[in-house]
């Protein structure tokens, strides 16, 4: 099966073609210095057993200036050790470890907007993201995903929709990707031949604009891309008939026609067998999978003798967006 088959980018090599995709588990503890809880630690250290490809972080803060995302930080020092625990973890397996950098947003449907920022602010910015990202190479990850994806902060810069600024920070496709190009060219200088430069990239209002935002990606310098859903938060796409996934894997798969670095498709793909088949007929470099890993722990060491292996219960109400320990899924899988 393809997705079992390793790949390499740059000297970084890849078991296998299962990501475990960020999620928040949300209502775990949160500590307000940023240091993440014993129980969110647990979290990930639970999950580092299970010998896939490439797991990556929920969003880790930047900042101490706004409320720390999903209860995790990169902002200070004091939160290296736990994220170097989960990658000795990771590595025990094989597994390679990203960590997800966000600036923390309310995202552009809730009304919040990155059109007021000042340059000065902007650049202070782009110096947390890239000293969160030293220290995510400093605890040993293999690399950093920027989130520019789900309608928050580096979406909105990206977006037409949501990015109104008339300085260097808006405009053309070039001008709203100019705060990651800070970003880049600041971690370009301990990026090294171990370490990759991952974007989560959140789609636009037309395939077109996410076709341009990808290739001006990879010009940038990104390694990496994982398409997921952005502003809007929803669209309607015209897919293939017999495409047996939705909308935000169609794009991922398009998008994966028009430029030259490997691409990460994610959201419903449910079992490997779905995602093999993605890999199967080219559309993809590597699968995610979200639910399934919240659901079980060990949703990929579970799905080897069982390639249908479906944990998630795909309940009208996913639990997991108010309280991680209520997933029916999670509590049967404990109890197996």
């Amino acid at each position: 099966m393809k997705i079992f088959e390793p790949i390499r980018i740059k000297k970084v090599p890849f078991q296998n073609r299962v990501v475990m995709a960020p999620m928040v588990p949300f209502g775990m503890p949160e500590l307000p210095t940023g240091v993440m809880s014993d129980t969110l630690l647990r979290h990930y250290l639970d999950r580092a057993a299970n010998g896939m490809g490439l797991m990556i972080t929920q969003s880790l803060s930047v900042t101490k200036a706004r409320p720390t995302a999903g209860g995790a930080g990169i902002y200070a020092d004091e939160h290296i050790d736990n994220l170097r625990a989960i990658a000795a973890a990771c590595h025990e397996r094989d597994t390679r470890l990203f960590a997800q950098l966000a600036y923390p947003s309310i995202g552009h449907q809730n009304g919040d907007s990155v059109n007021r920022l000042t340059a000065e602010e902007l650049a202070v910015i782009t110096e947390e993201f890239v000293e969160a990202a030293f220290r995510c190479k400093e605890a040993g990850c293999d690399g950093i995903e920027l989130h520019g994806a789900h309608g928050f902060f580096l979406n909105m810069f990206a977006s037409p929709l949501a990015n109104q600024r008339t300085d260097i920070y808006g405009g053309d496709v070039d001008g709203r990707l100019h705060l990651v190009r800070c970003i880049i060219n600041g971690i370009r200088v301990f990026l090294g031949a171990d370490f990759i430069f991952s974007y989560r990239m959140g789609w636009s209002d037309d395939m077109n604009t996410d076709i341009q935002t990808a290739q001006a990606l990879e010009a940038l310098g990104v390694e990496l891309l994982h398409v997921s859903s952005g502003i809007p938060a929803s669209r309607y796409t015209a897919i293939p008939e017999g495409f047996p996934f939705n909308s935000v894997v169609f794009a991922g798969t398009d998008i994966k026609k028009h430029v030259n670095i490997p691409v990460t498709v994610v959201n419903d793909i449910r079992t490997l067998n779905r995602g093999n088949t993605l890999l199967e007929n080219g559309l993809c470099d590597f699968a995610a999978f979200g639910r399934p890993f919240l659901a079980d722990p060990l949703f990929f060491a579970n799905s080897l003798s069982n390639k249908d292996h479906e944990p998630c219960l795909r309940c009208k109400t996913c639990l997991w967006f108010t309280h991680y320990d209520r997933c029916p899924a999670l509590k049967k899988s404990k109890r197996l």
